[in-house]
């Protein structure tokens, strides 16, 4: 098999369509850099499948396309076409030439054609899976990919001796096995739950079904019976209920007639106690004026008083205000003269201040122009002597300048010197560490020791930690199960919810009439529409008794529609409570009495409940006449209380009916309409509590699998530094020899330092000859500053002199000034002095204000008090209704007592009638009792015809049989009560669910039995084949590494190399390992080599892969771009060699390449942007691109 033909059209650079033949041997491609050649390979590995735009040096796929030039437009396809020849059958195909074509649009869609047909990227990759020829095998090598080779870690370069093993195929294999073995072990462990499931189903249903069998026979024989009891106590009832009606009316008469008479002496009573209520009335009102005229007297008699003594203090106040506007007055006076006594001194202190300014601005004057000209020579003086200065700065500057060259030649000495020391102390410490090397192989063997007793013991924390984790996890499994289990009891209680299970047959065809739309107005049953907490269930449950499935319609209308459709449909009875028509019958706190304050008393019945408040007159209906104790001994007080009249249930059960009868005992544990109701609401509250539990279980598991991951990294990284102590022997050699060659360094810098300390010295004589010229030059400068100083000296002593009179000038110039600021200050005192006055003078004339309107508010005061006339007349006339206020009392209270002696006489009478009427009630009271009794065991037993057994008394009594022994037949009836009673629930849909869950769990027992002889057969599968993939990669990396060993030979003229399994033992998953030792060094990492014998090691292992699996052709791609001439010859030579098996395609720019090719093709890029391939004669073309090389 080989390349014949290669077409390409659109993809990068070739814009035309090209084609290239191949034949057998070594086919060249060269050109100019730049020119396109590369393309070529690109167009091969994507034909092939390549999927990365990254690899084909590209952003996205579709930059393959060819994207314009500046003469041509951009195309909209790129097309490679691969012909093969399949001779030798190599691809398993049943064709002679395999033609491979791929395009893609700019649209992004792509196509895939195999010999002209299309077909899927999978079709292709398959194809060419485990031959070399795949898009990642060894067939298509590149520059890029050699360095890849080279720097990739140990792991990942076990990918290309996986090809050449041809395992591929077998690992994709496995993944499938093994994807598959997760699916089938997921399926598994689906129906192992759902058999747990059935399991736990299915005995219980079988029991049930027995028990539903046994349920319908007894119920049968029940009803027959009951019945028959029910119709005799019903005509007994009613025989003595008719008496006790007579007895009762009777008793009316007689009651009514004194009730009469009662009436009429009551009307008397109220009558006097209206007239003695009016009375007190009167007394009560003439007592409140009576108060008040006394204390209206009091308040007159205080403020006669108290004007008295207002009137004497305001005459002091008058006169003392007199006294103090005068003094205010005569005060003012007196600093207004003060305040202008002060305005005429303030303006001749000003005069004189401005007299003493124009003085002193005088004698200043005179001060400044006596010196002006002694100091104008004095400064030219010191301009001359600050130039002369400056040149000597320079002078000075200039031999510091030397001086400092001088010091850095002398430094410079001394470093060479020391430099030479510093070299000789190097070269011994060279010789030191040679010495610590031995040192340290010794240390990292011992590290290496230290790691690998740590990474066992990391193993034994790994295997810990794992048991661990599969502890917790059988744990997270079993509460899985545990929460299935709720969830299923919770469906099936759900299921019968919806079912409307543990209802009467017309009660549940009601209900799911109503659920298909066929009633309307259908409220819901009793049960459905109460929550009931599950502390009062079973209480509530006794009070309801059969009303739990009376169904609750919005109308009457509704009801009888409903009973209708019962009859036409025979779908048995039902009892209908009308919301629209029933009336509560709830219980006031006056009907309880002080049952409402017994310790034992809960509440009442309907007060238990959560209801909707539109359906509050049906709760009240029917739960608001009952009571609700702790216990049957509190319940029997609480019904004592109240006469025995009400129904009073226990939370226990247990009843004390109206008129004293009791019903209680033991019942066996049923789950009731309320009871499932309940139990479904805690299945969800534990459903929700178990989720909780599990999610935190979870993450306990999740921190477990870290830690573990953890401690497996801890490991990777611990074998990771035991590899690195290995190579670190190889490094420590490489250091040796770079110390070899730093001694012959230092050698040379100590011959280099001798002579660069000749120049210095020479350069420093020298310029200790300019400096002594300096020094001269500063010696004159030195004379002239003394002269230039002299005359400075004498033009100061002239300005001496002058200076002197300056100083007497000064001095009485100072004491003009000291006398005006005497006199400013004495102006600024006078400015004060003459703002406090003003100030004083203001806050008079506002007290003088202030006292005069006092006085007038006085005055005013005078005019505006009554008189003591006028108040001694207005407590006379007090006094005198105070007076006839006492009188009118006196005389209503006399008449009271009168009243009340007559209402006396009055009471004792009525007392005497009321007890005689009391009587006859607690007579009547007693006769209801009864009579209520009567009722209610009539009603009750209606009831129980009508909830029970869904017929009336009427059709009971068709029904009835005759009894002969009644009392035989009630035990018989109870016997069998207690029989059903004790199967408790009965689930009567049980023996139909018994046999489908049973044909189901038969079912999924066969599936389960096929999954695990699955999963045995797929675990066997991928077993064989890690044996399999072990054995081919065992073999053929022997072979690679016996070819890499004396490939590397001839390459390199000699040396060593080998290939390393850094885990033998793991021979699926170790990592591959390269060392090399060129001839004269010695053997070393591949990092530590240069780059030319990095790539021809490179090539050697490449060369190797093709000797041991052989492909049946190879593109590469300048890889031999980093060799030298001397090496590219030899891997031409090789190449050769390698040729008689293998069709090579090369890629190149190297003369040595081509001229060991068969056939040579040439792209270039006439056209900017657009590849060309040109057809040359190899002669030529050879001497062409031998030109270009030496050009570029």
């Amino acid at each position: 098999m080989f390349l014949k033909r290669l077409e390409v059209v659109g993809f990068k650079s070739f814009a035309d369509r090209i084609g290239i033949d191949f034949v057998p041997g070594v086919t060249a491609v060269v050109g100019p850099n730049g020119s396109g050649k590369s393309n070529v390979t690109d167009a091969i590995r994507w034909v092939l499948g390549e999927q990365s735009a990254k690899s084909l040096r590209g952003s996205k796929m579709e930059d393959v396309i060819f994207a314009g030039s500046a003469s041509r437009k951009p195309l909209n396809f790129a097309e490679v076409t691969l012909i093969l020849d399949n001779e030798d059958a190599k691809v398993d195909i049943p064709y002679s030439e395999i033609s491979v074509t791929r395009r893609v649009y700019r649209s992004g869609e792509s196509e895939y054609l195999l010999n002209n047909q299309q077909c899927r990227l999978k079709d292709i990759t398959d194809l060419f899976m485990d031959s070399g020829l795949g898009k990642e095998a060894f067939s298509i090598i590149s520059q890029g990919r050699v360095d890849e080779i080279l720097n990739s870690k140990p792991d990942d370069r076990r990918v290309i001796f996986e090809e050449a093993a041809g395992i591929l195929k077998y690992k994709l294999r496995k993944k499938k096995a093994e994807k598959k073995l997760l699916e089938t072990d997921d399926n598994l462990h689906r129906v192992l739950d759902i058999l747990h499931e059935l399991d736990s189903r299915l005995e219980p249903l079988k029991i049930q079904s027995s028990v539903a069998k046994d349920y319908l026979r007894m119920t049968e024989e029940l009803r027959e019976l009951d019945i028959s009891l029910i119709v005799h106590d019903l005509k007994q009832y009613y025989e003595e209920l008719s008496t006790v009606n007579i007895e009762h009316e009777q008793l009316e008469q007689q009651e009514l007639q004194k009730s009469s008479e009662i009436a009429d002496l009551q009307a008397t009573v109220d009558e006097l106690r209206t007239k003695i209520q009016h009375i007190d009335s009167s007394i009560d009102a003439m007592q409140e004026r009576l108060v008040e005229v006394s204390a209206e007297v009091e308040r007159w008699e205080g403020r006669k008083a108290l004007m008295q003594e207002k009137r004497s203090n305001a005459e002091k106040q008058f006169q003392q205000l007199e006294l103090s506007l005068k003094q205010a007055q005569e005060e003012e006076q007196e600093l207004a003269n003060q305040e202008e006594q002060n305005k005429q001194l303030f303006a001749q202190k000003k005069y004189a201040i401005q007299q003493l300014k124009a003085e002193i601005k005088q004698l200043d004057l005179s001060l400044n122009t006596s010196i002006s000209q002694l100091e104008q020579q004095i400064e030219e003086q010191k301009n001359l002597y600050i130039d002369l200065l400056n040149e000597e700065a320079t002078a000075k500057n200039e031999l510091k300048h030397i001086e400092q060259q001088l010091a850095q030649y002398e430094e410079t000495e001394e470093r060479i010197n020391d430099r030479s020391e510093e070299m000789l102390r190097k070269l011994n410490e060279v010789s030191r560490l040679k010495n610590e090397m031995a040192e340290k192989l010794d240390s990292i063997k011992k590290k290496l020791s230290e790691i690998l007793e740590q990474y066992e013991k990391l193993q034994r924390q790994l295997k810990a930690a794992s048991s661990s984790y599969e502890e917790k996890q059988q744990m997270l499994y079993k509460a899985y199960q545990h929460q299935q289990q709720l969830k299923s009891r919770k469906d099936a209680l759900e299921e019968l919810e919806a079912d409307f299970s543990g209802f009467s047959y017309g009660v549940k065809e009601i209900l799911l009439a109503r659920e298909r739309g066929e009633l309307i107005g259908i409220e819901g049953a009793v049960a459905e529409l109460l929550k009931v907490d599950g502390k009062y269930s079973k209480a509530i449950e006794i009070a309801l008794g059969a009303a739990t499935q009376h169904i609750v319609t919005k109308t009457e209308q509704d009801a009888q529609k409903a009973i209708g459709w019962l009859k036409a449909k025979k779908a048995g009875r039902a009892t209908f409570l009308p919301k629209n028509v029933m009336k509560s019958r709830k219980l006031s706190p006056s009907q309880i009495g002080q049952a409402l304050n017994h310790p034992a008393f809960v509440r009442l019945a309907h007060e238990l409940v959560e209801f909707d408040e539109q359906n509050r007159n049906i709760v009240e209906y029917l739960l608001g006449n009952v009571l609700v104790a702790e216990h049957l001994e509190g319940a029997s007080q609480i019904a004592k209380l109240c006469d025995y009249k009400y129904r009073v249930v226990t939370l226990d059960g247990d009843v004390v009916n109206a008129g004293g009868s009791l019903t209680g005992g033991s019942m066996k544990q049923q789950n009731s309409l309320f009871t499932r109701k309940a139990e479904l609401e805690q299945l969800k509250v534990q459903l929700v509590q178990m989720e909780q539990s599990i999610s935190q279980a979870e993450k306990v598991l999740r921190k477990e699998k870290e830690a573990f991951t953890h401690l497996q990294q801890q490991a990777e990284t611990l074998k990771q530094q035991s590899e690195q102590f290995r190579q670190e022997e190889i490094e420590l050699h490489s250091k040796y020899v770079e110390l070899e060659l730093e001694e012959k360094n230092l050698k040379n810098t100590v011959s280099l330092a001798s002579s660069e300390k000749n120049t210095a010295s020479t350069r420093r004589e020298a310029l200790l000859k300019q400096k002594e010229q300096m020094e001269e030059r500063l010696h004159q400068l030195n004379l002239e500053l003394q002269k230039v100083n002299e005359t400075v000296e004498k033009l100061s002593k002239a300005k001496v002199q002058s200076e002197t009179k300056k100083d007497l000038l000064r001095e009485e110039s100072a004491k003009k000034r000291s006398e005006l600021a005497v006199l400013e200050e004495q102006l600024n005192q006078l400015q004060i002095q003459t703002a406090e006055i003003a100030l004083k003078r203001s806050k008079l004339l506002q007290q003088i204000d202030t006292i005069s309107q006092e006085m007038n508010w006085i005055q005013n005061e005078r005019e505006n008090e009554m008189t003591e006339e006028e108040i001694e007349q207005a407590i006379a006339e007090c006094a005198e209704k105070r007076a006839q206020y006492s009188t009118t009392i006196k005389e209503n209270r006399k008449l009271r007592e009168d009243y009340q002696q007559q209402l006396s006489q009055l009471d004792e009478q009525l007392k005497e009638m009321q007890r005689i009427h009391k009587g006859f009630l607690e007579q009547l009271r007693s006769m209801d009792v009864k009579k209520s009794r009567i009722e209610f065991e009539i009603n009750r037993l209606n009831n129980l015809l009508d909830e029970q057994y869904e017929i009336d008394f009427e059709e009971a009594k068709d029904e009835a049989i005759e009894l002969e022994d009644v009392e035989r037949i009630r035990k018989k009836v109870k016997l069998l009560k207690l029989s059903i009673e004790e199967l408790g629930p009965v689930n009567l849909t049980a023996i139909e669910e018994y046999e489908r869950v049973l044909e189901r769990h038969t079912f999924l027992t066969e599936q389960r039995n096929d999954l695990i002889e699955a999963q045995k057969t797929l675990n066997e599968t991928i077993k064989e084949m890690d044996e399999e993939m072990a054995t081919r990669f065992k073999e053929t990396f022997e072979n690679i590494q016996q070819q890499f060993r004396e490939v590397f030979r001839e390459l390199f003229g000699g040396g060593h190399a080998d290939l390393i399994l850094l885990e033998p033992e793991n021979l699926l998953e170790t990592g591959i390992e390269i060392v090399a030792q060129p001839p004269g060094k010695k053997l070393q990492n591949l990092n530590l080599l240069s780059g030319g014998e990095r790539a021809l090691t490179a090539i050697a292992l490449l060369f190797a892969i093709l000797n041991a699996r052989p492909v049946p052709f190879a593109i590469l791609d300048e890889v031999e771009a980093a060799l030298d001439e001397a090496n590219v010859e030899r891997y031409s030579r090789y190449l050769k060699k390698l040729s008689r098996h293998t069709q090579f395609i090369v890629i190149t720019h190297r003369k040595g390449t081509m001229e060991g090719a068969d056939v040579l093709y040439g792209i270039t890029m006439q056209e900017s942007g657009v590849s060309k391939l040109v057809s040359v004669k190899l002669e030529d073309e050879v001497v062409l691109v031998g030109q270009r090389s030496e050009e570029t």
